[in-house]
């Protein structure tokens, strides 16, 4: 069974709406902004600079989005693929 996702006025869901949308009160650089964690983090690479050379460190992070984003897996089922529900998985 699916699993239904708050709709807008408009009648798309919206990350102000959604169970996963959380506001960020750890890192000091999102402080106050609206993160999803619908999916898992996303990794990235910075590279640092060493006596040696550089080095690469690998950080994650979770998307920031807006209030009025509309959810990225939200599906109108009019271009004819499988729909998606929260977190990405098919429905049944």
């Amino acid at each position: 069974m699916s699993q239904k996702l708050p709709l807008e006025m408009d009648g798309l869901p919206s990350c102000g709406t959604c169970n996963h949308s959380q506001i960020s009160l750890v890192d000091k650089n999102t402080a106050g902004q609206l993160l999803c964690r619908s999916r898992p983090p996303v990794p990235f690479a910075i590279p640092m600079p060493t006596r040696e050379g550089v080095s690469v460190q690998i950080l994650t992070l979770w998307p920031i989005v807006q209030k009025s984003d509309h959810c990225a897996d939200f599906d109108d089922g009019l271009d004819g693929e499988e729909p998606l529900t929260n977190g990405g998985a098919h429905d049944d």
